[in-house]
């Protein structure tokens, strides 16, 4: 029979949801770093809608993201992961990731040069800075530099990186190594306190702000000699750092407590370099960034699961003062905040061959690529909408089902339609519409897939508790680790599997498109599995979800073991085949 864990496998690849619609401008981007000891209790990159201060959505990333940073354009995050020894590329119009990219050893702090075409990366573990072209998501040259590098800042004629250098002892100052992005060679070192963390530069480019942890200080570099000429104390564990746009004033998280101090960095100012006020946050605030127009400043508190958000503009009333609490995932360390681009006043474009899957049937999910789909993001609440985000697709003169729109992507379930063949979709905005074609066909099989690799959506059930996920009762399939992004397993000799897909034809009783559905409803049609080639018994094949059938099988013997291939057929036509993990 079918499972109950449908809502949860579908909300894991991303066909269901249950946030409101958001439009965002300005997004706040937080690195979720999951729980101690590097066991990643929530994987991912919480995205925050600033103008609603609520998070839109979570994009699974690496293994213990810490370091974030967003191109000029707004259109790119690069996510440092620590433990998978990754950079993940993120797609801000979309938000998924769209390039994995190799680094050294427990990457840490990233940042991107002011023209947006190379990102700076801290490899903590390999004492070396991995440098990113971004047109290829390539690393083009890798740095030495001394032992433990961490946070990072470029200059903003783009000349110099500043790469903290926490140093072979804890107990021995640390120091900051200044790069030419020219030559990529380290042309400069200064000598600063204990444990620097954070570095952030001025607006001028004059000076670099370095937070030392281990000595409760900030020191202050003159980038011109790249000697220290000033310090900021009466600071607790500071680790994050972040100026004003303005250059009037530096934020600075105390991790050992729970505040973010207000240093005035006006040289001119009686009260130059120090603290003139200390706002409350959440427990151990981290990372910060303040938003371009300088008027909030996002914080990171790693002990409270939570982003406080404050209000950093002089002429408001509640000046330095917290405004909002958003609740993330464990332990958020790194947070970066950009304007991302809107789509502007184009019309739709459908990509060719942007329909996938290009065969379906009536009551099948969707997806649709192109350009300016929609003005924003928004996502159902699972209410089968006709319009979303100011965006509606027909099929065949038939208003389509939404869960999903972005810019660049459209999620849809296929109205009842009993056409068969090529059949117009049409996508239609407040700007205009663009169409493309789809086939109608009584049979559209096809599995889910977790990624680009083609690794089929399916769960492994656990009788024992022993499951990632659902409370224990199941695994993710797919290889064994987390180089997906997120935890997943393999299947064994014996394992009870469910896979899912759609398209596998009538089923009895019959399920209405833009109808909620649970329960079982095999297919009217036999289904067969093939697995490596070999013919597999299947126990259950039907509709488990709105639009979504699930195929349950015990995994016989002689399969073999890797990555192999996976293909189920229903009247006469074929899936695409995936790849299923064995071992």
């Amino acid at each position: 029979m079918a499972s109950l864990t449908t809502v949860s496998i579908l909300t894991a690849i991303g066909m269901c949801g249950s946030s409101g619609v958001a439009y965002t401008q300005i997004r706040a981007y937080v690195t979720d770093y999951g729980s101690p000891l590097g066991t990643q209790a929530v994987l991912g990159l919480s995205v925050i809608d600033a103008s609603s201060n609520t998070v839109v959505t979570t994009v699974g990333v690496g293994d213990s993201p810490i370091g974030v940073a967003i191109t000029p354009d707004g259109t790119r995050a690069y996510v440092a992961n620590s433990q998978s020894s990754s950079v993940s590329v993120v797609d801000t119009s979309s938000n998924k990731v769209v390039a994995t990219v190799r680094v050294g050893a427990t990457p840490a702090g990233v940042a991107i040069t002011p023209d947006g075409t190379r990102a700076y990366v801290a490899n903590s573990n390999s004492s070396s800075v991995s440098v990113i072209q971004t047109s290829s998501n390539t690393v083009v040259a890798t740095i030495s530099v001394a032992n433990n590098p961490y946070g990072l800042a470029i200059t903003p004629d783009g000349t110099r990186a500043y790469v903290t250098i926490f140093g072979s002892s804890v107990i021995t100052n640390g120091s900051v190594a200044v790069i030419d992005t020219s030559s990529n060679a380290v042309v400069a070192t200064a000598v600063v306190g204990l444990v620097p963390e954070g570095v952030a530069i001025t607006p001028d480019g004059t000076r670099a702000y370095v937070t030392n942890s281990g000595g409760n200080a900030v020191s202050v570099i003159d980038t011109s000699s790249n000697a220290v000429v000033s310090k900021v104390v009466g600071l607790n564990l500071p680790a994050g750092v972040a100026i004003t746009p303005d250059g009037t004033r530096a934020y600075v998280t105390n991790t050992g407590g729970t505040t973010v101090a207000v240093v005035d960095i006006v040289a001119a100012d009686s009260a130059y370099n120090t603290v003139l006020a200390k706002v409350g946050v959440g427990s151990a605030p981290w990372g910060i960034a303040i938003t371009p127009d300088g008027t909030r400043a996002y914080v990171a508190n790693e002990q409270s699961k939570s982003v406080s958000v404050i209000d950093t503009s002089k002429t408001d009333s509640g000046y330095n003062t917290v405004v909002a609490t958003v609740g993330v995932g464990v332990n958020p360390m790194g947070v970066a905040v950009s304007n991302i681009p809107a789509t502007g006043n184009l019309p739709p474009v459908i990509t060719s061959g942007g329909i996938v899957p290009a065969t379906v049937q009536p009551g099948e999910w969707v997806s649709v690529y192109g350009t300016n789909l929609a003005g924003g993001t928004a996502t159902w609440k699972g209410d089968f909408p006709t319009s979303l985000g100011g965006t509606s697709v027909t099929v065949d003169g038939r208003a389509a089902y939404l869960s999903y729109v972005s810019p660049t992507q459209i999620n849809l379930q296929v109205p009842n339609d009993m056409t068969t063949g090529a059949v117009q979709v049409v996508v239609t905005t407040a700007v205009g519409s663009g169409d493309s074609t789809v086939t109608l066909a009584l049979f559209g099989p096809t599995f889910f897939l977790l990624d680009a690799d083609l690794h089929v959506a399916g769960i492994i059930l656990r009788s024992d508790g022993s499951g990632a996920y659902g409370g224990g009762t199941y695994d993710l399939l797919g290889p064994t680790g987390t180089s997906l992004g997120y935890p997943t397993v393999a299947a064994k000799e014996g394992d009870l599997v469910e896979l899912f897909g759609g398209g596998f034809g009538p089923t009895n009783p019959p399920a209405s498109p833009g109808q909620p559905f649970s329960g079982a409803a095999p297919t009217t049609n036999p289904v067969t599995l093939m697995i490596n080639k070999v013919s597999v018994t299947t126990e259950f094949a039907g509709l488990s979800g709105a639009g979504v059938y699930q195929i349950n099988l015990t995994v016989p013997s002689g399969l073999g073991t890797g990555g192999v291939s996976v293909q189920a057929s229903v009247g006469g036509v074929e899936t695409p085949a995936a790849v299923f993990s064995l071992k």
